[in-house]
């Protein structure tokens, strides 16, 4: 998005207000936590997701709900117990 800028490079007041709010609503979607996401062990963010499966341990422990989520704050590796919802 590209902003108008007066004969000074000045951004007009209005037009600034716009784009803090659009970048204040950006922040305040990423701080979302979601439950099903176990927090990470090392540094405590909720900022994970699930892992691909690499090894046959990894298949086996999926059988148990036993799953491997990596942290997108710090790339931690880690597994922790992970159980679908029934619909």
């Amino acid at each position: 998005m590209r902003t108008a800028k007066d004969s000074e490079g000045r951004v007009p007041e209005d037009e600034h207000d716009e784009r803090e709010e659009e970048l204040d609503e950006e922040e305040e979607a990423e701080e979302i936590v979601d439950p099903d996401r176990p927090p990470c062990p090392r540094c405590g963010w909720h900022n994970t997701r699930l892992s691909h499966t690499r090894t046959l341990v990894d298949s086996v422990l999926k059988a148990f709900s036993l799953r491997a989520f990596r942290c997108r704050s710090c790339g931690n590796r880690f597994r922790a117990v992970h159980r679908k919802k029934k619909a």
